[in-house]
C-alpha cells in the first residue's frame, strides 16, 4: 500500500469516510485495522465531523443539523433507540455525551450507554442509591485506557462519587467529596480531555467550578468569571478544545468566556438578543434554555417564552425559538422545523466517531 498511498494520507482520507464505510474498510488490510483502531484516528474523525444536536421531544431522541440544513430543518433524523422509550424515557431524562456514545437515565434508574451509529448498548446498573437529582459525568481516562461514568451519591453521613469502569463492568467509590453540602447548576458535567466539570455554589456569592479529574479521581476548584455576578444562567461547554462559559444576564445578554492555560478567563463574545424578539412577542417572558458552539464556532440559541394568560390555550402560552449567531458577521438566523416538535428540548451536541469505541464500552473484561 506504501509504494500508492503513505500512511499519513491514507489517515486523512479515512478519517473523511462514514461509519458504515469504515467498518468495511478495516478489512481491506492490516495497516487500514491499525489506523482506525487507533485511539489517534478516533480523535482526528471527531475533529473533521460535523457537529449535531441530539434533540428529545414526542419521546423520541432525534439528530439535529443546524449548519448544513438552513435555515429549515425538514427531516430531522430519529435515533432507533434500542429498548422501549414509551416507558424508558420522558422529559426528565438526562443525556451525556462522549465519543459518538450517549449515556441516558432511565425511569428505573438505570443507565444506558447507546451507540446510535453502531445501534450497540448496554444497560449499565445503578450503584445503590439513585435519585432523578444524582449529579452524573461520562468521560474518558486515557491513563487507564477506559471510559468510566460518574455518579454523586449523598448518603447520611458523607458524599462520594461513584465511578462506573467499563473495563471490568463495575462501580466503585472514589475519594470523598470535600464539601458535600454544595449545589449544581445542572446535572450534566462537561467533558474536556481527562476532565468534568460542573458550575457549583453553595450561595449566590459563593460559586465555582468543580473540575473531577478521571484519572486521578481528585478533586480541584476553579474560578468563574469575575465579570458573572449578575448572571441569572451559566452553562460550560467546550470550544475549541477549551472550557467555555456561557452566562445569560439580567439584561438579555449572552456573556461567554473561554478558559486559558493558566485558567484565567477571557471574554470572546458578548451579544443581546432583545433585537431578536418581535413586537407581538413582547407579552411573553423569555429565558434562553440552551447556548452551544457549533463546529464553526458559531452559536445556537435556544429560547422559551411563557405568556401568563389562563384564556389562552395551554400550548400558545409557550413559544419556542431556535437561533444561529454567526460569529463572522455578527448576526443571527433563525432556524425553522418542518412540524411542530411536541416537547421540544435540546439536549447537547453529538459528534460521531469511529467505531472503534464499542471495544471499550460494550466488552466487558474477560476473567
Amino acid at each position: 500500500m506504501s509504494e500508492y498511498l503513505s500512511e499519513e494520507l491514507a489517515f486523512e482520507i479515512l478519517a473523511r469516510l462514514t461509519i458504515k464505510d469504515l467498518a468495511r474498510f478495516r478489512c481491506v488490510c492490516k495497516t487500514w485495522r491499525d489506523i482506525i483502531n487507533s485511539r489517534g484516528f478516533s480523535e482526528r474523525y471527531r475533529d473533521v465531523s460535523s457537529v449535531k444536536f441530539v434533540s428529545f421531544y414526542d419521546k423520541g431522541f432525534y439528530l439535529l443539523d443546524v449548519e448544513d440544513k438552513l435555515p429549515l430543518i425538514e427531516t430531522p433524523r430519529k435515533l432507533d433507540f434500542p429498548l422501549d422509550h414509551q416507558s424508558m424515557i420522558d422529559e426528565s431524562t438526562c443525556v451525556l455525551h462522549c465519543d459518538g456514545t450517549l449515556c441516558v437515565t432511565l425511569k428505573n434508574h438505570t443507565l444506558l450507554v447507546w451507540n446510535p451509529s453502531s445501534k450497540r448498548f448496554r444497560i449499565v446498573p445503578n450503584p445503590g442509591i439513585y435519585r432523578d437529582s444524582n449529579i452524573l459525568g461520562f468521560g474518558y481516562d486515557p491513563v487507564s485506557n477506559d471510559y468510566n461514568i460518574v455518579m454523586f451519591m449523598d448518603k447520611p453521613d458523607t458524599s462520594t462519587a461513584q465511578v462506573f469502569e467499563f473495563k471490568t463492568g463495575s462501580w466503585r467509590d472514589s475519594v470523598r467529596i470535600p464539601c458535600p453540602d454544595w449545589y449544581y447548576r445542572e446535572r450534566r458535567g462537561t467533558f474536556l480531555d481527562q476532565y468534568l466539570y460542573w458550575i457549583a455554589y453553595r450561595s449566590d456569592v459563593d460559586r465555582f467550578i468543580l473540575c473531577f479529574n478521571l484519572s486521578t479521581n481528585e478533586y480541584r476548584k476553579l474560578s468563574l468569571p469575575v465579570y458573572d455576578q449578575g448572571a441569572t444562567c451559566s452553562w460550560l461547554g467546550v470550544t475549541s478544545r477549551k472550557l467555555c462559559i456561557t452566562e445569560y444576564g439580567p439584561c438579555e445578554e449572552i456573556w461567554i468566556s473561554v478558559m486559558d492555560k493558566t485558567e484565567s478567563w477571557n471574554k470572546i463574545i458578548s451579544l443581546s438578543i432583545s433585537n431578536l424578539i418581535s413586537i407581538q412577542d413582547n407579552i411573553f417572558d423569555y429565558q434562553v434554555e440552551f447556548v452551544s458552539f457549533t463546529k464553526r464556532n458559531d452559536i445556537v440559541v435556544t429560547y422559551t417564552g411563557y405568556y401568563d394568560n389562563v384564556e389562552m390555550e395551554g400550548e400558545k402560552r409557550v413559544k419556542k425559538k431556535v437561533f444561529l449567531y454567526k460569529t463572522g458577521d455578527n448576526t443571527f438566523q433563525e432556524i425553522r422545523f418542518c412540524n411542530s416538535f411536541a416537547g421540544f428540548r435540546l439536549l447537547g451536541e453529538y459528534v460521531v466517531t469511529s467505531l472503534i469505541i464499542d471495544r471499550y464500552l460494550f466488552e466487558t473484561k474477560k476473567m
